[in-house]
């Protein structure tokens, strides 16, 4: 059997990833799914939340409420330029 070595960028796998025929495209993500530690990504999610309430606890919500509108807006404003 031979084997065969790639260096492909995580962007370059994405790229031939989409090029997939939707079938493909979703037998490759039930694959996937089955690996996927759905624990370890809780636990991610649960720490940052946590990080963020910490970080803003003594801050208003409607302080809050604009800093999440502003950097909504600058990454909506990024996308349309991309």
């Amino acid at each position: 059997m031979n084997t065969v070595s790639v260096d492909l960028s995580l962007e370059q796998i994405k790229q031939a990833l989409r090029r997939l025929p939707p079938r493909e495209q979703v037998a490759l993500w039930r694959l996937l799914d089955e690996d996927i530690d759905r624990t370890a990504i809780a636990r991610q999610f649960e720490a940052s939340v946590k990080a963020i309430r910490k970080s803003y606890a003594r801050v208003s919500e409607e302080e809050v409420m604009k800093d999440a509108v502003k950097a909504t807006r600058a990454v909506r404003r990024a996308k349309r330029r991309s």
